[in-house]
């Protein structure tokens, strides 16, 4: 994408005039080291406003989080309510659509003002570099969402595309969901087709699109063996895998194709998954009930929803 290629050029100027001796870094606030590298737009982000972003954040020298070759992240601009922040919001009212920067946080500074909110694989001494360019400014929420549903809209469509592809390779013959996964029906089973509120308990094994399983309930690698039960068609579950059970009767099985912005998009929250990787599930109806009884629900289930 153009925004993603924009982002990268500066940052790695922004890098080589680091590595030259030439930036002029200064501390916010907070403490924070900085480099606000400007752009040309005049456009001044103000406290209310909601702002587009592209960033990566390091931790030493390993990237812990990045939206390049994904989609970039919407937030408010709140100036901070506490004594001292120590964070990139320390900033925001300062920029400029366009500006990029370069900024440096101590996880000791973290550790001595709040251990007990430092994750524990983050040890004393490790730096956090971040790398951030605005390439938006709204002055509504609802603008900011009209340009969210129309980049995510984009975004879906060539993942369809790409998965319509793979399809037709491999001659495999699927029906398309109303948002766009994909479902192969490999048994049919019998009776009527599932409808919304059924509460059904299913077997899956999901694989990442580059071939890695990263979820199973009939695998105890992953130590939620059983089928899992949900209410379908009401969001429990990610929208993919959810829309998919209306195609299956009981007993059935299938293939699900599931684009990634059906899914986790972004935040897949396990290493075996890549930001935006297209997912398939393979899945067994195992039972259908009219409604769900008085009973815990289980946990652990990588085909629930992302919490936003």
């Amino acid at each position: 994408m153009k925004t993603i290629n924009n982002l990268l050029w500066v940052l790695f100027a922004g890098v080589l005039l680091v590595s030259c001796g030439k930036a002029d870094y200064r501390k916010t606030p907070g403490g924070m080291p900085y480099q606000l590298i400007k752009g040309s737009d005049t456009q001044q982000i103000k406290e209310g406003d909601f702002i587009k972003v592209h960033f990566t954040r390091k931790i030493k020298d390993s990237v812990y989080f990045t939206t390049e070759g994904g989609l970039p992240v919407y937030l408010g601009v709140q100036v901070a309510k506490i004594a001292q922040p120590y964070d990139i919001s320390e900033l925001w009212t300062s920029m400029k659509l366009g500006d990029s920067v370069i900024a440096t946080q101590m996880l000791d500074t973290f550790i001595k003002r709040d251990p007990q909110s430092v994750p524990k694989d983050f040890k004393r001494g490790d730096k956090i570099t971040y790398y951030l360019k605005v390439v938006g400014v709204f002055k509504s929420d609802s603008a900011a969402r009209a340009d969210y549903d129309n980049l995510n809209k984009q975004w879906l469509d060539g993942e369809i595309k790409t998965i319509e592809k793979y399809l037709a390779d491999k001659k495999i013959t699927a029906q398309k969901t109303p948002s766009g996964a994909f479902v192969e029906i490999l048994n049919p089973g019998t009776g009527n087709l599932i409808d919304s509120g059924k509460y059904i308990s299913v077997n899956y094994t999901g694989t990442s699109w580059s071939g890695k399983t990263f979820d199973s309930n009939t695998d105890s690698t992953f130590q939620h063996v059983g089928p899992y039960p949900f209410v379908a068609g009401t969001g429990a579950m990610i929208k993919g895998f959810d829309e998919a059970m209306m195609f299956l009767k009981p007993g059935g099985k299938a293939k699900i194709y599931i684009p990634s912005v059906l899914a986790y998009a972004g935040s897949p929250g396990s290493p075996l998954i890549k930001p935006y990787e297209n997912l398939i599930f393979e899945v067994e109806i195992v039972t259908v009930q009219d409604k769900a009884p008085v009973q815990p629900r289980v946990p652990g289930s990588s085909i629930q929803p992302v919490q936003q």
